[in-house]
């Protein structure tokens, strides 16, 4: 009997742990923006360049230190008679070699590397906050697609109700069979559209694996804790914002910095170079592999040498000068860079502001819709049910229902996806999406 029991309960608790197992894992928007930071390979990519810049700074740094170099030879003549003239020589010695430009160019080279560190760090910082907006939409997308689900679901529930309502009037005389047909053809247009949005979620689901690494079956769940519906900012404090945050605007003045800087590394080329060179060296010569020469055994020499070369180049055929002129040219390619960035931040600034003025307003009015259409559709129900309405009211009433929940929850989440963008277009998207705080 108990074995029956333990059956019993296995067989009742099935259908939770299946349902249990093909929920799969849950994740949170901030759970799954922490994994595309770690394994988007957009970002991953980004971080290499990144890295690629600290090792140019090395590479800089190297240049500012002396190089010193080991060296050693052998000559062993086997031909006797060769070597009677000439002995077998050991070498051995040690050389250090620096040179640099009088005015510090090679500094130069050196702060402009660093500067190339943070391009790089803003560049992440900007790819960064692209792709998290993304996963962001897409995860909003969900929640929109499984809504219209559960509408579409609750829709065909109703007209299934509304069918065996009509086939009951329809069976004592009330209605004709038109009525009926038209209750019918409802129902299967409303399984259709159920259909579309259980693919349409399917989609929406296979989007968002594409943008994080995460393993299916899979649900997501909306945090409450964001908190997005306490945003609350003025179009100046947003602007305000931008210009100190936005990596874009960073990259610009950095590149006018660094443009500025390359004009005086290549004024470096009219100065002087000044290389040092100190050598260390000990050369054995020796004849002792024949008897006879046993009164000439060899020497040992010692060098020891200090070097230093100053050079100037007197004519170049016009090269350094090219070369500033170039840097000139950059110098102002990067002022032009920064102000058409600002003009193209300031407009979509202002796109963002007016799709969340539009969103915010679209959101109260169709609420206001929502609740109408739910107060007409149940007052027409009622009205049917007692005779007073006719199927065609009745289907349009549905309609109307549909019509309104569907707009309700579309309004809702582009109102959501409209604050992530304003927070986006000030410059902190990245550090909300992985803290899941507004500041």
């Amino acid at each position: 009997m108990k074995r029956i029991g333990y059956l019993v309960c296995m067989v009742l608790l099935l259908p939770a742990f299946a349902g249990t197992l093909h929920a799969g894992t849950t994740y949170s928007l901030i759970e799954l923006c922490e994994i595309a930071d770690k394994t988007a390979q957009d970002i991953r990519i980004a971080r290499e360049d990144l890295y690629i810049s600290k090792q140019d700074k090395k590479r800089a740094l190297s240049v500012l230190v002396p190089r010193i170099t080991a060296y050693g030879s052998r000559t062993d003549y086997k031909d006797a008679e060769y070597q009677k003239r000439n002995p077998d020589t050991d070498a051995l010695g040690v050389k250090i070699n620096q040179s640099f430009t009088l005015n510090g160019k090679e500094l130069i080279a050196y702060d402009i590397s660093k500067d190339e560190i943070d391009k790089k760090a803003y560049d992440l910082e900007r790819i960064k906050s692209d792709y998290l907006f993304e996963v962001a939409k897409t995860f909003y997308n969900i929640l929109s697609a499984r809504k219209f689900v559960d509408i579409a679901n609750s829709d065909r529930k109703r007209l299934e109700k509304h069918r065996d309502a009509v086939q009951e009037r329809l069976n004592v005389g009330d209605v004709t069979k038109t009525a009926l047909y038209r209750a019918e053809a409802e129902l299967s247009k409303s399984k259709t559209e159920y259909v579309k949005a259980v693919n349409n979620l399917k989609l929406a689901k296979a989007s968002l694996k594409n943008l994080v690494d995460i393993e299916e079956p899979f649900t997501v769940t909306n945090d409450a804790k964001l908190g997005l519906e306490e945003f609350d900012s003025s179009l100046d404090q947003l602007k305000k914002a931008m210009f100190e945050k936005r990596p874009e605007l960073k990259k610009a003045q950095k590149n006018i910095e660094v443009a500025q800087k390359n004009i005086r590394y290549e004024k470096g080329a009219f100065w002087p170079e000044l290389s040092i060179e100190g050598e260390y060296a000990d050369t054995d010569t020796e004849y002792d592999k024949y008897p006879r020469m046993m009164e000439d055994p060899g020497t040992e020499t010692i060098n020891k040498s200090i070097t230093a070369q100053l050079t100037f180049t007197i004519f170049d055929g016009g090269l350094r000068r090219a070369d500033i002129r170039q840097a000139l040219a950059g110098e102002r390619k990067a002022e032009n860079g920064l102000a058409k960035t600002k003009d193209a931040l300031l407009l979509e600034l202002k796109d963002a502001w007016y799709q969340y003025q539009t969103a915010r307003s679209s959101l109260k009015t169709l609420k206001d819709e929502l609740k109408s259409a739910r107060e007409n559709y149940n007052a027409v129900r009622m009205q049917f049910k007692y005779g007073l309405a006719d199927s065609v009211d009745m289907m349009d009433a549905n309609t109307l229902l549909v019509t309104a929940e569907r707009k309700f929850s579309d309004a809702r989440y582009q109102h959501t996806v409209s604050i992530l963008n304003l927070i986006r277009t000030r410059g902190d998207l990245v550090d909300f999406l992985l803290s899941g705080s507004l500041t």
